[in-house]
């Protein structure tokens, strides 16, 4: 629609003036006004200005229209070219929006309301990233709404700082992830118990999200996420539509997982099949009646993930647990693209930055139980012998991993 309204500048041959002129896209007639001037520079800078102020009336004009027939055009044009989770992200912001803002025009969606709109969210107790995550899809709503000419512009948007900076969950050790293991028989029942059991050891071993571990097959589907297990090649490889960035990628799949994998190995199906509760056959591949129910299985076990809410280890603490472990073996970008996180500042944000008190452990368990043995000495040191060699390469094995991390077999 922009492209349809240009302001020209036209010389007439019984004029001396140039002339501004444009035809308007609703009517089709020819709109004309002179420029005041015989010198082309200026009336094209009259022109651009003009043409400037008739676009920003016309959105003026649009951006009368009521919000309920906005909301239906976006309903109806933009939710079926998103996925279904970020769907949902963005009709729960709406309804947001509409409770704290009760807008009744699209040109409502202004600087001045979203403010009101993060101050009220605020005030509700709702925590940053939470606060975040609203205002980013509000900021997607309202580009839209510019691009389709509804909006003169997109408002100015102050996001939280830091915010979502603090995991919502933590890392869990192997001794938690043992007693998440045994706690699965007392909420799913003895007979599927063995396979909730490799859902828990899959999300530990491969950092998958939980609905990328249900959607995980032996075999190639068109917008899914299948195993190429190769030995020491080992890979996942993920369509499109399957994982949260939207891009097609193979991932290197974890030792540990590919030992998990490589005895249960398929020709075709999913790889995790969780069984329905005290029953038989497969549990629907719903993430989030799964996601409940690992969460149940967390609070049986008492893993409390944080001690200031109370909150219980869910699916994806195993994923924190996983990135945590391999923090500590491989440098950020390797893990970054193991993780698949769409930005470094996340990886070092979540991962390397959590990870100063584990690794100021590790500096004490390699010097031992004397400190000064790490002081400044007044002469050179002098070579180290084949033995004090093999002990310091111990120590700094020790030093790269979190054996408490580890579960137990």
């Amino acid at each position: 629609m922009g492209e349809e309204l240009t302001v020209y500048v036209v010389q007439y041959r019984d004029r001396e003036n140039l002339v501004l002129r444009y035809r308007c896209p609703n009517t089709g007639k020819q709109i004309t006004r002179s420029a005041g001037t015989g010198r082309r520079k200026e009336a094209e800078k009259m022109a651009a200005q003009w043409e400037l102020q008739l676009r920003e009336g016309r959105y003026q004009s649009n951006a009368r229209i009521r919000w309920e027939e906005f909301r239906l055009l976006w309903e109806d044009t933009k939710l079926p070219t998103v996925k279904p989770a970020t769907a949902r992200s963005y009709v729960g912001t709406m309804n947001a929006f509409e409770a704290c803002c009760r807008p009744n025009r699209v040109g409502d969606l202004n600087t001045t309301r979203v403010s009101t709109f993060a101050r009220e969210l605020r005030t509700r107790g709702l925590a940053p990233a939470t606060i975040a995550g609203h205002l980013r899809s509000l900021k997607a709503i309202a580009r839209w709404a510019c691009k389709h000419e509804l909006l003169p512009k997109v408002p100015e948007i102050e996001m939280p700082r830091h915010a979502g900076a603090k995991m919502k969950g933590r890392p869990i050790t192997g001794e938690e992830f043992d007693r998440l293991l045994d706690a699965v028989p007392h909420v799913v029942g003895d007979s599927p118990a063995e396979s909730w059991r490799h859902v828990l050891r899959g999300l530990w071993w491969s950092g998958l999200r939980l609905g990328e571990a249900l959607a995980l097959r032996w075999d190639q589907q068109a917008g899914g996420v299948w195993t190429l297990l190769d030995g020491r090649r080992s890979v996942l490889a993920f369509d499109a539509g399957s994982q949260k960035s939207g891009k097609v990628e193979l991932v290197p799949l974890a030792p540990e997982a590919v030992e998990l994998l490589e005895p249960v190995r398929r020709e075709r199906g999913f790889v995790f099949a969780p069984h329905r509760l005290r029953g038989e056959g497969e549990l629907a591949r719903d993430k989030l009646k799964v996601g409940k129910i690992l969460s149940a299985i967390g609070a049986k076990a008492g893993v409390v993930v944080d001690h200031e809410t109370g909150k219980t280890a869910t699916a994806h603490d195993l994923r924190r647990s996983f990135g945590f472990r391999w923090s500590r073996r491989v440098m950020p970008p390797d893990l970054k693209t193991l993780m698949r996180h769409a930005s470094i500042e996340t990886t070092l944000t979540y991962y390397v930055g959590q990870n100063a008190q584990a690794t100021a452990s590790a500096l004490w368990d390699a010097v031992g139980n004397n400190p000064g043995n790490s002081g400044p000495c007044e002469q050179a040191p002098s070579p180290a012998s084949g033995s004090e060699v093999t002990a310091m390469k111990g120590l700094a094995k020790r030093a790269r991993q979190d054996s408490n991390l580890r579960p137990a077999d």
